[in-house]
């Protein structure tokens, strides 16, 4: 069988594109897009592999290990060892089970169309099947995890600690689909708590008038972040947390580096913070 360097390429570069979204939808990490694409692209030159000899298991599998540290760290970049061997474990499990599907394919049903070599898969199909393929299947994972987020535990109450600067205070937060913030540069979800609850971790609190006008100052530590409500739209602002925790069914959920807004209006009687009912699976 022929293999086309171009087509190879091409296949892999959507490949990795179409895992790297899984691995970011997985793990709650945004991404920037170019940064994204240049990942995939290391990856599918990295493909030409499949013109060298065959290697053995052990090497063949520590030279993808590396490769998906390498990816891993061009799309998200780095900003712990954990978050790090979290997307490595998670974007090598989710390329693993592709190729093992693939192979699984390849030794079951012989496609004339299809090669295997040091574990890289080439596909002999036109461009716009592969892209086709791809995007069903990002919708069909998709909808798989809408589905499971909003039946997983909404208007659930939860222990939550932020931590800023070396003070934490430890809270309720409720669990609500209305809170669907997400921070405009990371992805990343926000967490909404009372101003009285932020006076316990920042000096420095906007007062609604300067929100409205937007003249909070650069130095504060403050972002502006739009929200809508019903009957209108208006700004939140919110600080970065140096970590949140969330306790949830026995089980302890870490974030990193997310975005927390201050609300001047009380939340309820029960709980003093909102979260994205997303952050707990």
């Amino acid at each position: 069988m022929t293999v086309y360097a171009d087509v190879l390429i091409i296949l892999n570069l959507f490949i990795n594109f179409f895992i790297l979204q899984l691995t970011s939808k997985l793990c709650k990490d945004g991404y920037r897009l170019y940064r994204m694409i240049i990942s995939s692209l290391i990856g599918a030159l990295f493909s030409l592999y499949i013109f060298l000899p065959p290697a053995g298991f052990f090497s063949e599998t520590l030279l993808k290990l590396s490769l998906s540290a390498v990816m891993v760290l061009v799309c998200f970049g780095f900003d712990s060892i954990k978050s790090l061997f979290r997307r490595v474990a998670v974007f090598f499990g989710a390329t693993f089970l592709y190729a093992g599907l693939m192979l699984g394919i390849w030794q079951v049903l012989k496609p004339a169309n299809m090669a295997i070599n040091n574990g890289i898969i080439y596909l002999d199909i036109s461009p716009t099947v592969l892209i086709t393929a791809t995007a069903l299947s990002y919708i069909i994972i998709s909808l798989i995890r809408r589905i499971s987020t909003k039946q997983a535990i909404m208007g659930e109450r939860f222990e939550i600690e932020i931590t800023l600067n070396g003070k934490s205070v430890t809270t309720t937060a409720l669990a609500d689909t209305g809170n669907s913030l997400k921070d405009a540069v990371t992805g990343k979800p926000i967490v909404i708590i009372e101003q009285a609850l932020a006076s316990q971790l920042v000096e420095y609190i906007p007062s609604p008038e300067a929100v409205t006008a937007g003249v909070v100052p650069h130095e504060s530590g403050f972002r502006m972040i739009p929200y809508s409500f019903v009957g209108g739209h208006s700004l939140l602002p919110a600080f970065k947390t140096s970590n949140i925790k969330i306790t949830a069914n026995g089980r302890l959920i870490n974030f990193e580096n997310i975005l927390t807004a201050v609300t001047a209006e009380p939340l309820g009687e029960d709980y003093k913070a909102i979260i994205d009912p997303a952050m707990l699976n």
